[in-house]
């Protein structure tokens, strides 16, 4: 039975919570209940559940029930119910038997979850599936996919009907099937240059299976995998009927007229004098002007981004050779994104040049929606993750604030608020590992001693490596230095140990040797290790006798979310090694593996060795303003109403006079209304209404010259240069700072 505690628990949870009896008619739900099934709770208790479903879905869920009674093991299920107004929900039913106090089975209970959105979503996906591989099958230019000798894997139809070859014919050929004799030579050279890592685009000739000749506009790309080309793609426009009409302009004029204007695609003809004489209706819809309009004017004449292909256009005229570009706007009347192709006449009668745009609005959207897709998974796991380290940090806070609030005690007060402090830091770190990882945190590098991380690193693994493992420290026959964070340092090295440790699991004497040393890093190893410059670096190694790893294992081990450990709890998401990897690059460093299965793993990391002076100062804590330190006016600006008032007490306490605003309107008005002035502004940069960085946009305008401190929960590497290069910012500050922080940077303006 639930006693009350329990009962509450379940009342206030989001997921919706029922019991029902044997019979399977409800006798308990909670709120959530009532809002799936959008009836109130006593309106649903005495219901049975098959009134809910269709007859087939109730024999499912009727099983379901069943094989929890006869086992006693719980289960999930996923199906349809059906309300009172007739709407349809998907829902997940986690269902486990029901006792009471006495152990009796009296019913069932289980947590319900609304799983329609995700549903919905899942069948989006599926048919954004379907209109990929529509796409690819309808789409108007020859696509045929090889593999990396050539042989042709997949083709779409465009490639059936202009080669007469069927797919049972060309499937498992060679590509050189459908190559013109004369130019097999620039096919083979064609292959090369995808090979090489570049995008070629040639001009081919292809022979069709009944011997006729079409000429091709063709590109090309490669699809790699763990460094291997899985697939090679090739694009072909069918221009045939342009090269012809190269020779013989003249006398089918009206009936490349009729092929221009159906064509889907922009097309525009230009004189030698890059004068447009020919284009089709496409463009007036594209740049919303008539054909009069522009025929006989240059290409300025529709927009300033044509403008910019005038010079391109003069090259391809002047070398004779066609250019193309990829993912161009040509208007800003408009969002559409095109594909771009200027190739000369060749006839020397007319010269010129065709300038032809491919829509590829469609195929771009669709790239954009499933990165987004893909990123708000992404977003999903790393948000559980974290959640247990957050849950930690809230509960501490918690706990110590109840305590604080509850004792009289000095010493005891002042030990509640030092643990406060240190969670904050706590928080403050994990916070910044997440902004590593996302490339939104650059750290606060500084000339760091390896062996003092070190310490710090071994006092915290000592406490979870368990006695089968032996760990071999170095000896330090000196004091290695490196300029970076401390606190990523300290990440990456605890990282590879408990990884380490990881390998090793339950094995019996299990050992993690641990080698530094510095090396001179020659052009032979920099290529090796992928380094940015030669020089001397440190290197570490860290290497078990653990359980190694496979070689379809190695490649992926540096992928975010991968992970070879049981899904669980404790188990981690699979960020340990992607978080170490950006770190160890962002610092200047490589990071390599050495594995082999069933004999252990050898990481070795190479950073560079610091160049910067060790100036022997340290942050000291000074709670107490400085008397002899300058006071100026301030003016706060937050929309977060906790933060100005705590902002507001830390100035005054500091001895500085202090006014605040909420946002960057209420802002500009204090400045241009106080008549004294302020010394120092900090503006927060992220702010509802007017944000910071239109705040200083405005006081330049107007004329304002009030020092700026900008203040942001990010790092500042995702701001627009023109305002990090403002000139009345004199100092940046992150978030969250302490009152250390917030002093330090006011005396050093103030001084």
């Amino acid at each position: 039975m639930v006693n009350t505690r329990n009962r509450k628990i379940l009342e206030d949870m989001q997921e919706g919570y029922y019991e029902i009896d044997l019979a399977g008619t409800f006798t308990h739900v909670n709120n959530t209940v009532s809002k799936i099934a959008e009836l109130p709770v006593n309106e649903i208790i005495g219901v049975n559940f098959l009134e809910y479903t269709s007859k087939s879905t109730a024999k499912r869920v009727y099983k379901t029930f069943n094989n929890v009674f006869r086992t006693g093991i719980p289960q999930k299920i996923e199906y349809e119910i059906i309300l009172p107004t007739g709407r349809i929900k998907v829902i997940e039913n986690s269902v486990s038997l029901f006792k009471d106090e006495s152990g009796k089975v009296i019913g069932f209970n289980g947590l319900v979850t609304d799983i329609t959105k995700r549903r919905r979503l899942e069948d989006q996906l599926k048919e954004n599936r379907e209109r990929f591989e529509a796409l690819f099958e309808n789409a108007n230019e020859i696509i045929i996919t090889t593999d990396e000798n050539g042989y042709v894997k997949r083709m779409n139809r465009l490639t059936e009907e202009i080669s007469g070859y069927s797919r049972k014919e060309m499937i498992g050929q060679s590509i050189l099937l459908i190559a013109h004799n004369d130019d097999r030579d620039l096919y083979v050279d064609f292959w090369k240059e995808i090979l090489e890592g570049k995008t070629p685009r040639f001009e081919l000739r292809a022979k069709s299976k009944d011997g006729r000749t079409e000429y091709l506009l063709a590109s090309g790309s490669a699809l790699r995998k763990g460094g291997k080309i899985v697939e090679i793609q090739y694009n072909a426009q069918v221009i045939s009927d342009l090269k012809n009409a190269q020779h013989t302009i003249e006398d089918l004029k009206n009936y490349l007229n009729s092929i221009i204007e159906s064509s889907p695609n922009m097309i525009i003809c230009l004189d030698k004098k890059g004068r447009v004489q020919m284009a089709n209706p496409i463009t007036e819809r594209i740049f919303h002007k008539s054909l009069s309009s522009v025929i006989g004017r240059p290409l300025s004449s529709m927009s300033k981004e044509m403008a910019e292909f005038e010079k391109v256009i003069q090259d391809v005229k002047g070398k004779n050779t066609p250019q193309f570009f990829h993912e161009q706007t040509l208007s800003d009347t408009g969002n559409q994104i095109f594909d771009i192709s200027i190739y000369p006449l060749m006839n020397p009668e007319f010269g010129g040049v065709v300038f032809t745009a491919v829509d590829i609005s469609e195929k771009k959207h669709m790239e954009i929606q499933l990165v987004h897709a893909q990123k708000m998974e992404t977003i999903g796991e790393l948000a559980g993750g974290v959640a247990h380290d957050f849950n930690n940090i809230l509960t501490g806070i918690s706990g110590n604030l109840a305590m604080l609030k509850r004792t009289s005690n000095k010493l005891k007060q002042a030990s509640y608020i030092e643990t406060l402090e240190h969670i904050a830091d706590r928080a403050r770190d994990l916070i910044q590992q997440m902004l590593v990882f996302t490339k939104r945190n650059e750290g606060r590098p500084a000339n760091i001693s390896i062996q003092q991380v070190f310490i710090e690193v071994m006092n915290m693994a000592n406490k979870s490596i368990p006695k089968n493992i032996r760990i071999d420290v170095p000896d330090f026959d000196k004091d290695y230095r490196v300029y970076m964070d401390h606190t990523q340092l300290t990440q990456v090295l605890l990282n590879l140990i408990v990884n380490a440790k990881d390998a090793i699991e339950n094995k019996q004497n299990g050992r993690i040797s641990i080698d530094v040393r510095t090396i001179s890093v020659d052009r032979n190893i920099r290529r090796q290790y992928l380094l940015n410059s030669l020089g001397k670096y440190i290197k570490i190694d860290v290497i078990d006798n653990g359980c190694g790893m496979s070689n379809e294992i190695l490649p992926k081990i540096f992928d975010p979310f991968f992970t070879t450990k049981e899904k669980g709890t404790n188990k981690g998401i699979g960020l340990g090694l992607s978080i170490t990897y950006t770190i160890v690059r962002n610092s200047g460093g490589s990071i390599q593996v050495q594995s082999e299965e069933g004999k252990g793993s050898k990481f070795s990391i190479l950073l560079p060795v610091s160049k910067v002076k060790d100036t022997g100062t340290h942050v000291t804590e000074n709670l107490m303003p400085d008397k002899k330190a300058q006071k100026a006016r301030v003016l706060l600006v937050d929309d977060e109403d906790m933060l100005r008032d705590i902002g507001k007490e830390m100035l005054e306490f500091l001895g500085h006079e202090v006014d605040t605003a909420p946002d960057g309107h209420k802002c500009l008005e204090k400045l241009a209304r106080d008549k004294r002035g302020f010394d120092i502004i900090i503006l927060d940069m992220i702010m509802p209404g007017l944000d910071g960085y239109h705040t200083l946009q405005e006081m330049q305008n107007l004329g304002m010259n009030t020092k700026v401190i900008i203040s942001s929960g990010f790092s500042f590497e995702h701001e627009k240069n023109d305002i990090l290069n403002n000139s009345l910012i004199v100092a940046k500050l992150n978030k969250p700072f302490n009152m250390d922080e917030l002093s330090s940077v006011l005396n050093t303006i103030l001084s």
